[in-house]
């Protein structure tokens, strides 16, 4: 059988999105979970896929994720987005002096705990599955979770869907499951609603991402997300940039006609190639794919 890695331990969300998509593949794929983003990416070949987190709602684009797909030439295949809802337990009438969380956690639920738990100590650990782990073995604390991962460590549970609310919006993460080669997608092409492109100049100018979008504009793509980075460029005779180069990852909606995106992606990198800012690979397609919402 092979391989679906996801970044453990188990009873994450990315856990959680990883078993989404396996269900919609027939559940083909073993789970197997892995310590890093890089050891994730790294690992997949023809033979492995990978399911990595990719963007929070409030707290935005989960930076390595794109860097390593880019670097290690990987392909994005799908992206599943997960209602992100964290429940507070402790351990059964335990003080709660001490909550653990992942950092993400406790930030995008700094408000309830702010309001109810201001003098308790937060201790960031590795995941939220970790919190519930150390809490089951201490019997003393509280952590910040799932609630299915609280109720299968026989947690108190005190509150629920204690998530931070922006405009009334309930938080999510989306995952973008990954392959080596978009030849070996298992998802229908006919599925594909957006790409995900990477620009890599290797100048910094004024009016450069004007004119990138200037480009999506004049061929009517909707631009859906966008993320600067420092460019994946190294300097000339190791000599520093005076102003490193920015590069962007641009999520786009895919058009139905092809033609045209095809053709608004090839004049962009036509015009910088031309303009000598960039080589004649720095436009490169990541991905086209499906979003998946939970079920």
């Amino acid at each position: 059988m092979r391989e679906l890695l996801y970044l453990g331990p188990a009873e994450t969300f990315t856990e959680q999105a990883a078993k989404a998509l396996n269900r919609r593949l027939g559940d083909e794929f073993r789970l197997v979970p892995k310590r890093s983003l890089e050891e994730l990416i790294e690992s997949v070949d023809a033979s492995t896929v990978a399911v990595v987190p990719y963007y929070n709602l409030y707290e935005g684009l989960i930076q390595e994720t794109l860097d390593l797909i880019t670097e290690h030439r990987r392909a994005i295949a799908a992206a599943q987005r997960v209602a992100v809802r964290f429940a507070f337990g402790r351990w059964r009438g335990a003080p709660t002096d001490v909550v653990y969380s992942h950092p993400k956690a406790l930030a995008q639920c700094s408000t309830f705990l702010s309001k109810n738990f201001r003098e308790s100590r937060k201790q960031e650990v590795l995941s939220t599955s970790e919190a519930t782990r150390i809490v089951a073995e201490q019997r003393a604390g509280a952590a910040i979770a799932r609630r299915q991962a609280l109720e299968k460590a026989e947690l108190e549970i005190i509150a629920d869907d204690i998530g931070n609310l922006q405009y009334g919006r309930t938080n999510y993460t989306e995952f973008l499951f990954v392959v080596d080669d978009d030849s070996r997608s298992p998802f229908s092409e006919s599925q594909s609603l957006r790409t995900m492109v990477a620009v890599i100049p290797t100048v910094d100018r004024v009016g450069l991402l004007a004119d990138i979008l200037g480009q999506l504009a004049f061929f009517g793509i909707n631009l859906l997300k966008i993320h600067s980075r420092p460019g994946l460029v190294d300097p000339p005779d190791n000599t520093p940039f005076e102003h490193d180069p920015q590069m962007f990852y641009l999520e786009m909606e895919t058009p139905q006609d092809e033609p045209a995106f095809r053709l608004c992606l090839e004049s962009l990198n036509m015009r910088l190639a031309r303009a000598g800012e960039c080589s004649e690979d720095c436009v490169r397609i990541l991905g086209k794919y499906p979003l998946f919402l939970e079920e």
